[in-house]
């Protein structure tokens, strides 16, 4: 009989604990797969090199009759040169500006380096205010509203119309081409790739 019970003993002592050790399983699984996938999305943005988004539109601003010129220095993007497939730790306001800015003195082709970039972010970034209830917006030759919340597009033409203009026809068929944008973003000088 002293054998039976001691057998009946050992059985007990490795029945497991029930609800608390799976508890604990799954906790340890959990662990591990938020682990895992910190660790692929690290890999991912830190060791993988990315191909970086760039690509170019027009646009034209005409005011009181007049196409303003943005080819001026106080509106163009000086941004230092990375060493090629290195990736460097960019600032909000670094972020910003990558979405829609101007190079090299060139005042009618827009580079977008980051997604999500609309028109609107360009007029923030040139630190150009306009009041787009009082503006009459264009893209490729059609009239749009809102223009502020568009998604900038590749080899997309703008033309903002802004306080008294009488001759809109002349001014949109002055609208920045394709080729012209073509052109431009094959002259850039700024680090050779632009």
């Amino acid at each position: 009989m002293k054998k039976e019970e001691k057998l009946e003993d050992k059985t007990e002592e490795t029945k497991p604990e029930g609800p608390k050790s799976h508890k604990l399983f799954y906790l340890v699984v959990l662990i591990f797969l938020l682990s895992l996938g910190w660790f692929s999305w690290a890999v991912w943005e830190k060791v993988i090199p990315h191909e970086k988004l760039h690509y170019h539109a027009g646009f034209i601003v005409v005011k009181d009759n007049q196409i303003v010129d943005f080819s001026k220095p106080e509106f163009m993007s000086f941004t230092s040169c990375a060493v090629a497939g290195a990736k460097e730790e960019e600032t909000p306001e670094q972020l910003q500006i990558e979405k829609a800015h101007l190079h090299d003195e060139i005042g009618d082709v827009i580079h977008v380096e980051e997604a999500g970039a609309k028109w609107g972010d360009l007029f923030t970034n040139l630190n150009y205010p306009i009041n787009y209830n009082e503006v009459a917006a264009y893209i490729n030759g059609k009239k749009v509203k809102s223009i502020q919340n568009m998604p900038i597009k590749r080899y997309q033409s703008a033309i903002i119309f802004m306080g008294n203009n009488q001759d809109t026809q002349k001014f949109l068929s002055q609208a920045v081409t394709k080729e012209h944008i073509e052109e431009t973003a094959a002259k850039s000088k700024d680090c050779g790739s632009h």
